[in-house]
């Protein structure tokens, strides 16, 4: 074991390093318990709404492993109710821990000797990410020294998660700044040389008396306009214009742009903060793209009200077996951005047509 001094260091020193939140956590709680008569560990990460999810663990015991950590996740919590109430402040003993009985009482083989543990919020400041847990067989009461080694390697995990907060906010600024100004460059330099060449075209092939240079003047025009309405879509996707006027209106406006007849349909007062209408936006944007791509059909009906989104076609439909399994890449992605909004994604879709509804949350 480790001095607390020295493991205090290996830990900061990791974390100053480490830019990748899930990567972060697991290596911090492997020098943890490695570096401690701590045996096992695992991290909740808790959400403003109060819904909790297992994020990291190292070494549990087989018991607590079973179908994906069930016993873990499932049923009351006195360490998640108390952070809950906003009544655990610091590292503290779990006299009795529901979860670790049940799997006790149904694998007491298989627990090694694991019956209670500690726990500690993770924070900065006022700001809580969650739960940080321990445990050594065999033990039933932490010492005090145990529960401030926790607290301090808590604070440095807490510190390094706010880090890369900020650090991943700044990426996604600086991000969003460069989207916009490649949108501007291709507006003002590519586009316009498209649409130049399409007007090229027009005017010389209305000019010629040649049937062959006619009828190539008209492809280039043809080209052009083709280029012109992709390059258009292309800078829709990097920098979402009209969405200052609203959702619907936005979306109006980039139906357009694929020549998508499109009905909306509003339902009752609706106000989304800036990062769920910027996502919500892409969902539907990546949703009208497959229909005019892939759908065989130019309409497409979209409901919008404070609990769900509804984006429905008519067209010829694909096979889902799975969310895990969505037939192309983009729906992947309308998957991933649903769930960083807390939201879930569900796809039905038959030979008349595909329907895909955004759960909001709350």
């Amino acid at each position: 074991m480790k001095s607390k001094t020295a493991l205090l260091k290996e830990i900061a020193e990791f974390l100053n390093e480490e830019t990748e939140r899930q990567s972060m956590m697991s290596g911090a709680l492997k020098r943890l318990v490695e570096g401690s008569e701590f045996s096992t560990g695992w991290i909740f990460f808790i959400d403003s709404e109060g819904n909790h999810q297992l994020v990291s663990d190292y070494k549990l015991p087989k018991a607590l492993e079973r179908n994906d950590c069930q016993y873990m996740t499932e049923g009351p919590c006195w360490c998640v109710s108390r952070y809950h109430q906003g009544k655990l402040t610091k590292a503290s003993n779990i006299i009795t821990c529901s979860r670790i009985v049940k799997a006790n009482r149904k694998f007491p083989e298989e627990t090694e000797g694991i019956t209670h543990h500690a726990t500690v919020p993770l924070q900065s400041g006022q700001e809580k990410f969650g739960l940080l847990n321990v445990a050594t067989p065999n033990k039933e009461t932490y010492s005090a020294e145990e529960l401030e080694l926790l607290e301090s390697v808590a604070f440095q995990i807490g510190s390094a998660i706010k880090r890369i907060a900020l650090t991943e906010k700044e990426r996604e600024i600086a991000l969003t700044n460069e989207r916009n100004r490649l949108a501007r460059d291709l507006h003002d330099s590519v586009n316009q040389m498209l649409f130049s060449l399409k007007l090229t075209a027009h005017a010389a092939g209305a000019q010629t008396e040649d049937d062959r240079s006619r009828l190539a003047f008209s492809l280039i025009e043809k080209t052009s306009q083709n280029a012109v309405n992709e390059m258009r879509a292309l800078i829709w996707q990097l920098k979402p214009i009209g969405l200052e006027e609203g959702l619907s209106q936005a979306i109006r406006q980039y139906a357009q742009v694929l020549s998508l007849a499109l009905t909306v349909h509003v339902e009752g007062l609706i106000q989304f903060d800036n990062e769920e209408e910027i996502t919500i936006f892409r969902i539907i944007q990546e949703a009208l793209n497959n229909i005019k791509k892939h759908a065989e059909t130019a309409e497409a009906v979209i409901i919008i009200s404070a609990e769900r989104i509804i984006i429905e076609d008519n067209g010829k439909g694909f096979i889902v077996t799975s969310a895990s399994q969505l037939p192309t890449h983009g729906l992947g992605n309308m998957q991933q951005r649903a769930e960083s909004i807390g939201g879930t994604l569900e796809i039905t879709s038959s030979t008349q047509g595909t329907k895909i509804t955004l759960q909001l949350k709350g």
